[in-house]
Order: structure tokens, then C-alpha cells, then sequence
């Protein structure tokens, strides 16, 4: 494995000094940066962040091949902590039913919707899945995403939930980005099922298939999908089946579901469109992290977008992912960020924590990734921009010049590597 150098850079964001959690409250303004500064990376890793004088001579050291910043911007890569994005088929006939008044639930209730996809997944070969897939994780590579978090979720039955995981599996395998599995099997209730009998369904004949395969489980708690009492039957199951635990909630409206967290240890709960005061107390005694999607209130909330800096002024930890999925097709967590930063309330200094280090403490993997610090996993990323304050402004032009995976290049001057 060759060993490199970053020098160049404008600006090195590293996100680093975390420590054990997640940043919250007033640190999540703190934007560590470095400059006149390169970086060394050897065996996949990162050795450090070095002055220029100390990097030459670390650079024959090593014998580390130069990347050129250019004069550009370099900071982690980034990571999506909810992503849908494997899955059969495409849905752009919502795009037309949405534009014509539909709501999100009418759109569900009429057979489109999560059962479309989960007609055309159950329809659809491996291989099909395999390479339509493939084309949409491209894209989030292209667009500076190093780590993401897929779920299953479009099959509702044992054969195609299997059959997702192990499209998520040889994506995983393919070394090009990293991949965090989560099982979702409450994603909507079957079409002429009844909410119980798919529940027992799930925990007593899926459940046990599954069990260490995926790093998490997760249920969707929401109106027109499943009750309170059923995500935590659900949950709990799988955290005795040794799955860590995620949630959506509060999309839609508002049920009851975060109070869950008073009983189950949720590393992440999503969405969180419709959350009122009471829910924020559940998401504040818990610690737990919340996670905004804000493409998803671009494409079904009509305008509606959650008031984040809210939830940060209350101390809670949060983190931003695009919800890559039929319905929301866009894997782009720059633009998720351009959208936060621009109607959600949140600075871009909270905004880029949101997409980094945040999201690698929900997902487990800050020890290994999230900052640019020694001894962390090579995931680093060089803009097109001379300052960080430029990214929300230009979020329409090719932000994202070089993307490195694992101490690899698998991108270059715009070009991938592959």
C-alpha cells in the first residue's frame, strides 16, 4: 500500500479532540483548522498533521507520493449516518403525484410509495439491485461521502431483506467506501398484513436470520407506519439479539415514539420533523443523537424544514445525512448541508461536525474515523474551494476534487478511480 502526502492545503479541518462523545451545545461551533500544514498517511492511516518543514522530511521518511491540494481546502470525508440507498427500481412518477397536491401518506395509501419500491426490490435480481445501487453509492463517492450507513427495508419478507444485505455486503466488499449495515424490517406494515402479524413475523422468523449480520437494527415510528408499542417490542428484541439500535420518528407527526428512549438505549433518531417539546426533553435525558435529513423536507415536506439550532441550544448532539432512498434521490451530503445552513437555523461551523465527527459517534466508528487525527483511518477529502465558508455558497458547482477511502485514492482531479 503506498504511502502519501496532502500538501497545499488552504485549510485542514480536522474535527479533532472530541474525545469519547459527540460534540453538543456550543462546542459544536468549534472548527479546529490548521494551515500551512500537510498530511502524512502510511498503511491506510493517518500518522498526522505536520508543519511543512517537518512534513519534507517525514515525506522521505515514508516515501510518500504527493497529492497536491492545490491551495484548496481538506477535511475529513464525509459521513452519512441514513441512507436507503439500495433498492430496485425508481419512483419518478411521485415527483408528478407530489407536484399535484399529493401528500406523502396519500401517495403510501394508493400502493406507491415504500410499497412500489418494495414490489420492484422483490422483482429485481441481486445483480440488478447490485448495479443500480452501485450507480447511486458513484454518485455519494463523487460528492466527498467516505462512510456510509445503509439499510435494508424494501423487502418486508426474509428472502429480500436477505437478498439487500448482501447487495449491502458486496458493496461493502468492494473497498471503495465504507458501509455500516442496518437492519430495517419496520419499514411499512405489508400490504393486507395487520400490524401484530407482521411484528411476530419479524422478531420470531426474520430476527434470528439476521442476527449478527448487521451493526443495527431500526423501525420506522411514525404516522401510517408503526406504533410505539411495536418499535419497542421490535427494538428490544433486536438489542437482545445483540444489535445496536436506531429509529425513525416524528416525520409525519407526532405519536409518542421518543419516549422509547426512557427505556432503550438509541444510538440515533431521525427525521424529527414534527418533534415538540416533550420529545426533545425524551431526546435531552437520553443523550441520544438527532439526526436531520434535511433533502427529505426539501422533497416531501413542502417547505417544512426542522429548526436544528434549537435542538443544539438544548444541549442535545446532532448530525445531518441525506436519507438517500426512492423518494429523496439525492446522495449528496454537501447539498444536505447547503440546506441545513440555510433553513434549518444551524451554522456552517455546526454544520460540518453535523456531517463529520457527529455522525461517526452515532455510528460507532469515532475511534476510527470522523477527524483527521493520528492513527484514524485514512478518509480525507480535497474541495474546490480556497475557504470552508465557500462550501454552502457554491453547494451547486463540483465541490469535491479528490476523495481517499481507506488511505486510497479512489477519486482524482474529478475523475474516479475505478
Amino acid at each position: 500500500m503506498p504511502s502519501y502526502i496532502i500538501e497545499n492545503a488552504s485549510q485542514v479541518l480536522t474535527m479533532s479532540g472530541t474525545g469519547w462523545e459527540p460534540l453538543k451545545g456550543q462546542k459544536m461551533r468549534r472548527l479546529r483548522i490548521k494551515e500551512n500544514s500537510a498530511i502524512i498517511i502510511d498503511d491506510r492511516r493517518i500518522i498526522g498533521v505536520f508543519d511543512q518543514d517537518k512534513s519534507h522530511s517525514l515525506k522521505e521518511k515514508y516515501g510518500a507520493e504527493t497529492i497536491d491540494a492545490r491551495g484548496h481546502v481538506v477535511m475529513p470525508g464525509l459521513v452519512d449516518s441514513h441512507t436507503h440507498i439500495v433498492y430496485g427500481g425508481t419512483r419518478e412518477e411521485e415527483f408528478y403525484m407530489k407536484i399535484k397536491g399529493k401528500t406523502y401518506l396519500e401517495i403510501l395509501n394508493s400502493g406507491n410509495g415504500i410499497y412500489r419500491t418494495v414490489e420492484q426490490t422483490r422483482n429485481s435480481s441481486e445483480d440488478q439491485i447490485f448495479s443500480q445501487s452501485l450507480s447511486r453509492v458513484y454518485d455519494a463517492i463523487s460528492s466527498g461521502t467516505t462512510t456510509m450507513e445503509i439499510k435494508t427495508g424494501y423487502g418486508l419478507d426474509i428472502e429480500t431483506e436477505l437478498r439487500m444485505l448482501s447487495v449491502i455486503s458486496r458493496l461493502s466488499g468492494l473497498g471503495i467506501i465504507n458501509v455500516i449495515p442496518t437492519f430495517l424490517p419496520l419499514h411499512a406494515i405489508p400490504k393486507g398484513s395487520r400490524e401484530d402479524e407482521y411484528l411476530n413475523y419479524v422478531v420470531d422468523r426474520m430476527l434470528p436470520r439476521f442476527k449478527g449480520k448487521t451493526a443495527y437494527a431500526d423501525a420506522f415510528c411514525d404516522l401510517g407506519a408503526f406504533s410505539p408499542g411495536a418499535t419497542e417490542t421490535f427494538l428490544r428484541a433486536a438489542m437482545e439479539s445483540g444489535m445496536k439500535l436506531r429509529m425513525h420518528a416524528d416525520e409525519l407527526g407526532d405519536i409518542g415514539c421518543l419516549s422509547i428512549l426512557d427505556r432503550l438505549k438509541v444510538d440515533s433518531v431521525d427525521h424529527l420533523l414534527c418533534t415538540g417539546e416533550d420529545g426533545m426533553e425524551h431526546i435531552v435525558k437520553s443523550g441520544t443523537m438527532a439526526t436531520f435529513l434535511p433533502i427529505t423536507a426539501f422533497n416531501i415536506a413542502d417547505g417544512k424544514y426542522p429548526d436544528i439550532g434549537k435542538f443544539i441550544s438544548k444541549g442535545i448532539p446532532v448530525s445531518i445525512a441525506t436519507d438517500s432512498s426512492p423518494v429523496s434521490y439525492n446522495s449528496n451530503l454537501f447539498f444536505a448541508l447547503y440546506l441545513a445552513v440555510r433553513y434549518c437555523n444551524i451554522s456552517i461551523e455546526e454544520a460540518l461536525n453535523a456531517v463529520t465527527i457527529n455522525p461517526a459517534h452515532s455510528l460507532g466508528i469515532h475511534e476510527v474515523s470522523g477527524s483527521i487525527e493520528p492513527g484514524k483511518r485514512a478518509d480525507i477529502i480535497i474541495l474546490n474551494v480556497d475557504d470552508y465558508r465557500k462550501i454552502p455558497y457554491e453547494y451547486g458547482s463540483r465541490l469535491v476534487d479528490t476523495v481517499i477511502t481507506a488511505g486510497e485514492p479512489v477519486m482524482r482531479n474529478g475523475i474516479m478511480q475505478l
